[in-house]
């Protein structure tokens, strides 16, 4: 803590923590039992001034026993002030223990069972996951089995003599310390042709709230997360620095002052990457860029800039429409038909009668239409409105069964072709003809659905895992024009029957599925960088599909009364409002 002392309001809770105490929290980062920690909002609207707890270590009291001292040192160490000052309280005068602003961090599940021995504490538990000093969060759930070396000092106090190897220069935290000591956090990447950002949410220790522009700016300077990086292009020249004290913020403008190496990168690239990283701090409104002292502004715009003057990097963007249009929606009607919404209306995009499409993916221009035929070991592709699709795709295994396809922001087709237990993926670029994907790491999965996101950087499925169909996010790179689809992630592990997906946004996916607590199939909004799991409306019955686009209504294919119908919710701005059937049909499609 800071030497001002304590200060209670309505926006923080200063609690002392002792042994034993349990700390009720309100933070905006969650970590969940298993699988992926995550946040509580979608870091664009990261409420990074909620109320929360913030501890206040206490230090070791007289004549504490050894796992005392152990249990003390591991709280107090959760508390990022003043060097970690009142945990090393714990430690000998010669122990070595150098965690940085950004340690190396194994998350655990409570409770920790802590053992005496002789001369030493045993320390075990059920490892969740680690972030990484770079603030990536990998699930890895494992054993905690550690050791602490103690001896008494010379007024008979134990101390810790010895930490474990892994912690030397990291800690040890439980997911409450995550949940009141860090913030998720978006930094924000260019996709490889420069032309939309990426978010990358990240860990951050929150220290000193008036600091977290600085840190973020830092952060973003440090480059993307080793799970993103390859993927993403950053337009900070290297070793790029962050001069003064800091971001100065004054009356909404943030005040970047970059090192003199700054000079060699775009400043329309800096600018956006700037700004759509700091705008999710409330005080801040505009940016101005300076480079050594000198304010720099990108060509054709003013000393500073909002963040509407990048709106055209949003890959979330969609077409201007006209007052009152709402996005297209497709779907397959009950005869196979290939059928579009006017208002609350099916109609046949074919008035012949000759087209029959099922699954149907729209591309994002809105122009071009994929599906699978009848018995789904075909992918058939076409032009929206002209001639009627045609096979592209031929599962060349006779067992072989096509997913829905889904297009990525370039125009190119993924196919998802599951054959036995395992899976292969193909992609269809414009004017060229399919080719598998080697480097595809669900391959030995069978793979229940596939959506690529708007920013065509991140690819979320859902794969057969043992009993399990689990949700996970892979990152898709490209090297000499050949993608690599790896490095899957596991999102919402509550879900442990999840049957389809698709991207709200690029911070959010809507995911049907159940859980152990929920075994009815549900729609589920899981964002990717974080949150607790939300149940999307109420009621309903049989959902087998589901559909998302930024800005219109979430809506999902159900089987009700014996018919296939699509649905939405009776007040989208009701979280628990019911669902709504309005038209006959399957699996609604909206571009994308």
């Amino acid at each position: 803590m800071s030497g001002r002392g304590p200060m209670v309001s309505k926006r923080h809770a200063l609690v002392a923590v002792a042994l034993g105490v349990t700390v009720a929290l309100a933070g905006c980062v969650n970590v969940p039992t298993g699988g992926r920690v995550v946040s509580g909002t979608a870091p664009e609207r990261a409420p990074v001034d909620d109320p929360y707890v913030r501890l206040i270590p206490v230090p070791p009291g007289r004549n504490w026993s050894k796992s005392q001292i152990v249990q003390g040192f591991l709280t107090a160490s959760a508390a990022f002030d003043d060097g970690h000052a009142v945990a090393r309280k714990y430690l000998a005068p010669k122990t070595k223990w150098e965690p940085t602003n950004r340690p190396g961090i194994t998350v655990y599940d409570r409770p920790l069972t802590i053992a005496e021995l002789t001369d030493r504490v045993e320390v075990t538990g059920r490892q969740l996951g680690t972030i990484s000093t770079d603030g990536q969060y990998l699930a890895y759930p494992d054993k905690i089995d550690e050791v602490f070396q103690l001896a008494k000092d010379a007024h008979g106090q134990w101390r810790i003599t010895a930490l474990p190897n892994q912690l030397l220069t990291g800690m040890l935290l439980g997911q409450r310390d995550v949940e009141r000591a860090f913030r998720t956090l978006n930094l924000y990447y260019f996709a490889p042709d420069g032309k939309v950002l990426v978010p990358n949410p990240i860990y951050l220790p929150l220290m000193n709230r008036p600091e977290l522009p600085s840190q973020l700016v830092r952060a973003a300077l440090g480059g993307p997360t080793s799970w993103l990086t390859k993927a993403v292009r950053s337009d900070f020249p290297p070793d790029t620095k962050l001069l003064g004290k800091g971001v100065d913020v004054t009356d909404g403008v943030a005040t970047v002052n970059l090192s003199k190496e700054a000079m060699g990168g775009s400043l329309s690239g800096m600018s956006a990457q700037l700004m759509w990283t700091l705008r999710q701090l409330p005080e801040v409104t505009r940016l101005r860029l300076q480079i050594d002292g000198e304010t720099m502004s990108p060509p054709g715009m003013g000393a500073t800039q909002s963040p509407s003057d990048w709106r055209h990097n949003d890959a979330d963007k969609v077409p201007p429409r006209e007052a009152g249009q709402s996005a297209p929606v497709y779907l397959s009607g009950d005869d196979g038909q290939f059928e579009q919404l006017k208002g609350d209306l099916p109609q046949r995009v074919d008035p012949s009668g000759r087209t029959r499409l099922h699954r149907p993916a729209i591309s994002l221009d809105e122009k071009s239409v994929a599906g699978l035929n009848e018995s789904g070991d075909t992918v058939l592709q076409g032009d929206i409105g002209r001639d009627a699709p045609r096979p592209v795709l031929h599962a060349p295994d006779p067992g072989g069964r096509f997913i829905a396809p889904t297009w990525d922001r370039s125009g190119t087709l993924w196919m998802l072709e599951n054959y036995g237990d395992r899976s292969r993926l193909w992609i269809k670029e414009k004017n060229k003809e399919p080719v598998e994907v080697h480097e595809w790491d669900l391959s030995p999965n069978h793979v229940m659905a596939l959506r690529v996101a708007r920013d065509g950087v991140r690819i979320a499925a859902i794969a057969k895992t043992g009993e399990r169909a689990q949700l996970q996010m892979g990152r898709i790179l490209w090297e000499f024009g050949v993608p690599t689809v790896a490095q899957f992630l596991f999102l919402g592990s509550e879900i442990v029957n999840a049957k389809d997906l698709a991207w709200r946004n690029a911070d959010e996916l809507v995911v049907l599925g159940s859980t152990q607590r929920q075994p009815n199939v549900v729609p589920y909004q899981v964002p990717v960088s974080g949150g607790p799991l939300r149940v999307i409306g109420s009621g309903g019955t049989d959902m087998t599909s589901i559909t998302a686009l930024p800005g219109s209504p979430v809506l999902v294919g159900m089987r009700a009364e014996n018919a296939d119908k699509i649905c939405r919710q009776h007040d989208e701005n009701d979280p628990i409002s019911e669902w709504d059937c309005f038209a006959k049909g399957q699996a609604p499609a909206y571009p994308g």
